[in-house]
């Protein structure tokens, strides 16, 4: 993400049908219903409330739930988002010690989409949702506000993680939940601050209490999820056509994720700092500070655009490790990006060198060309295809072949394949906001290896990647993967 950006999750609603879900990657076809009655969320929450499915709500403007209220929302709830101007749009703020409580199903996910018609929707539309916890972060007490949005407003407090500024918080604090939920073109600029957006899906200090599985984020102005600290765990994760950072982590997050999938519309990328797949950093400016970043993540599958120009896009890595990061990763696809993977800084480096940090039983493959940016330390001039890098951003001192020689080893059980139809049997592609080939099947099969640092959480599967080649998850009926054709409003 853009390191100043911040996350917050627009709730919006408004003039919505019941729908049944895209399969097969055809577009949703609606099921027409009676108009239902349209109701405006904007302001606090301070007492428990529930959103009805049989009722349309939009919301333009910041909505913020206080007071240790919890928001409950019906399967089938679609919530529009819109905004007041060019720079104030929908946002659903859930405050440390409130919670959220969005339990959509496989056939009635909870949709949270831009008011605007099909065709006429983009990345930015409105703003997205953010979570508030009490878990840990490494973030210092006068730094724990949510980015952007802390002046919004004087009575809401904005703060996160153990309110006595300790790095340590309440590891098994509860935000709710959120399963079987969808969020599209969301990500609206900031008027607070420049160069800021909302994310899809922020998290911060939230903790392992807290349940999220099967959420889809598509067309997001900023990064799809970024998690700021805790250690909430997450499985079947969807970023679609984003525009930064597709999974962003830092401050200290410690959580847990499995069957996440990534697929890029080469059509969008991030002029102003790059997008990944993966953005990882410890902290900013104090690289050393605890606790340190360190996610473990299995099942794994990031499809870059495969055909980045770095003439008018800007792309770089499947993975970029680096302020500090540590990390576990196992079973998983880095793929179509100029570069597959990149670990620089020190601290980062020293991580890896000494096994602290390892990726284990994966696949490696590069594609296309990054620019020359800013946003590098190398980036006077363009890279890529390279499966390895080790950017000078921060202070380093290994290059793209030792991080190669650390990563590619025998008993690593790490594979690097040439192109992406060498990575899979049908190569899954994104463009004009529809995707193909989203069964994200490998052309040659590669087993599955858990270390015990794979806890209970992981499920044990026998294959690499995000998604089983005898039974794709990514076609069920929650998924949309083509969002601006989806009519979710009849007159």
């Amino acid at each position: 993400m853009r390191k100043k950006s911040t996350s917050v999750l627009l709730m919006a609603a408004a003039l919505a049908t019941t729908f049944v879900a895209c399969k097969d990657d055809e577009k949703v076809t609606p099921t027409p219903d009676k108009p239902k009655s349209t109701v405006e969320l904007k302001g606090k929450i301070t007492a428990d409330r529930t959103l009805s499915k049989d009722t349309i709500y939009l919301m333009k403007e910041y909505v913020y739930v206080v007071n240790n209220a919890t928001l409950t929302i019906q399967a089938g709830t679609t919530i529009l988002g819109g905004s007041i101007s060019s720079t104030t749009g929908g946002t659903l703020i859930i405050t440390a010690g409130a919670k959220l409580m969005a339990k959509g199903t496989a056939d009635a996910p909870i949709v949270f989409t831009s008011a605007k018609a099909p065709g006429a929707r983009a990345k930015g539309d409105w703003g997205g949702i953010i979570l508030l916890g009490k878990g840990s972060t490494n973030r210092p007490l006068d730094k724990r506000k949510v980015e952007g949005l802390q002046f919004a407003d004087a009575t809401v407090n904005f703060t996160y993680g153990n309110p006595s500024g300790d790095a340590q918080g309440n590891d098994n604090d509860n935000s709710g939940t959120l399963q079987y939920v969808r969020v599209e073109f969301g990500g609206i600029p900031l008027a607070e601050t420049p160069d800021n957006e909302v994310n899809g899906v922020t998290f911060y200090a939230v903790g392992a209490g807290t349940t999220v599985d099967h959420v889809q984020v598509s067309y997001s102005g900023d990064d799809a999820f970024e998690w700021f600290g805790g250690n909430v765990n997450c499985k079947y994760l969807v970023a679609y056509g984003t525009l930064d950072d597709n999974f962003d982590m830092d401050s200290g997050f410690r959580g847990k994720l499995q069957f996440c999938v990534a697929l890029l519309d080469p059509a969008i990328s991030d002029v102003v700092s790059l997008s990944n797949g993966l953005e990882v950093d410890n902290l900013n400016g104090a690289n050393t500070s605890v606790p340190f970043t360190h996610p473990i993540i299995s099942n794994l599958t990031i499809v870059g655009p495969g055909s980045a120009t770095g003439a008018g896009d800007y792309f770089y890595s499947g993975a970029r490790w680096r302020r500090g990061s540590t990390f576990t990763v196992a079973n998983s696809i880095f793929s179509g990006y100029p570069v597959a993977t990149d670990v620089e800084g020190k601290t980062a480096q020293d991580s890896l060198s000494a096994g602290n940090s390892k990726v284990t039983n994966s696949i490696f493959q590069a594609s296309g060309i990054s620019p020359i940016s800013s946003s590098r330390g190398n980036g006077g001039t363009a890279i890529g295809p390279v499966l390895f890098d080790a950017d000078n951003k921060d202070a380093n001192y290994l290059t793209g072949n030792d991080i190669k020689n650390l990563i590619i080893t025998v008993a690593s059980k790490n594979d690097t394949l040439k192109t992406l139809a060498d990575v899979f049997a049908k190569v899954p592609a994104a463009a004009a906001y529809k995707a193909t080939n989203t069964e994200f099947a490998l052309k040659t099969a590669k087993a599955a290896v858990f270390s015990a640092e794979f806890d209970a959480f992981f499920d044990k599967v026998n294959y690499v990647g995000a998604v089983d080649p005898a039974n794709p998850w990514t076609k069920q009926s929650w998924i949309n993967w083509a969002p601006n054709e989806t009519v979710y409003v009849t007159e």
